[in-house]
């Protein structure tokens, strides 16, 4: 649906005002030669397209972390969420 305002006296045609709604997903890994984890943290539109970039991110760094677990963010509980990543195809580990 378009959104229509009048300026000057004509019509005149706007963006759709939609955006997709994001979450912010985390990532947490480790290597096999590290001591310590670490997180990695994407804005996406679902835990497919986030994996994805996780996936990518490692790929063009020539990285192969062990993936730990993924959450999400719940902005209207303020808490990080366990995503069950077993329900999908998991290459990392």
């Amino acid at each position: 649906m378009f959104e229509f305002s009048l300026s000057l006296g004509y019509i005149e045609k706007m963006k759709p005002n939609r955006e997709p709604n994001l979450v912010e997903f985390k990532f947490h890994y480790h290597f096999d030669n590290t001591v310590g984890f670490s997180d990695k943290y994407f804005m996406a539109q679902n835990f497919v397209e986030a994996k994805e970039m996780f996936e990518y991110a490692c790929c063009k760094r020539h990285l192969h972390p062990h993936l730990d677990g993924v959450e999400k963010w719940n902005r209207w509980k303020s808490i990080w969420e366990k995503i069950d990543t077993t329900k999908s195809e998991n290459s990392l580990n």
